[in-house]
């Protein structure tokens, strides 16, 4: 599976929203802003009034992907089927860098039912392609972050290389602790 920048922008930002905004908006403004900075209009006009929203819609798409971590493509469904209802999506064409894109919400709305349009869409095309199972959780002690694994086989265990050398060198040096214990 590929991913493919412009066209899952909606599903890479439900990830990081869900990994670094945080239910109670802990993460901030600075969080965020990093999130939405995939799209820069969006992220000049973020206000500390958005985050709230921001946080809220994160803890819906957490259930939506929690929901598939668990193999309930139906309640995933469901959920993502609330959020379309209320936030429908769209779709426009809109000439940027010379070239026509498609966007996926409303042309003039505010930022957090424009986010939450392109991201519950993104996550509903997700789960019709027939790829729910591809969500991940990273297996490194206290991480925990959300993943798509676009690994072939399917076999992907961390958020990133970061998470995954960490665990790699924890258990070389647990193995060499033994072996010197050993002798």
């Amino acid at each position: 599976m590929r991913l493919d920048v412009w066209a899952d922008t909606g599903l890479l930002v439900a990830l990081d929203l869900v990994n670094r905004l945080h239910p109670d908006a802990s993460g901030g403004v600075a969080a965020l802003a990093d999130v939405l900075a995939v799209d820069p209009p969006s992220a000049a006009h973020l206000t500390a009034r958005d985050l709230p929203g921001f946080a809220e819609l994160a803890g819906e798409l957490r259930a939506v992907l929690d929901n598939l971590r668990a193999g309930d493509e139906d309640s995933a469904a469901v959920r993502l089927n609330t959020l379309l209802s209320a936030y429908p999506a769209h779709p426009h064409l809109a000439r940027e860098e010379g070239r026509w894109r498609l966007h996926h919400h409303p042309a003039e709305t505010s930022l957090v039912p424009m986010w939450s349009a392109i991201c519950a869409e993104a996550l509903a095309r997700f789960l019709a392609g027939g790829h729910a199972s591809r969500v991940g959780a990273c297996e490194a002690r206290g991480c925990g972050r959300l993943f798509v694994d676009t690994s072939r086989n399917r076999i992907r265990r961390f958020c990133s290389t970061a998470c995954q050398d960490r665990v790699k060198t924890a258990a070389a040096r647990r193995r060499g602790a033994a072996r010197n214990a050993q002798r």
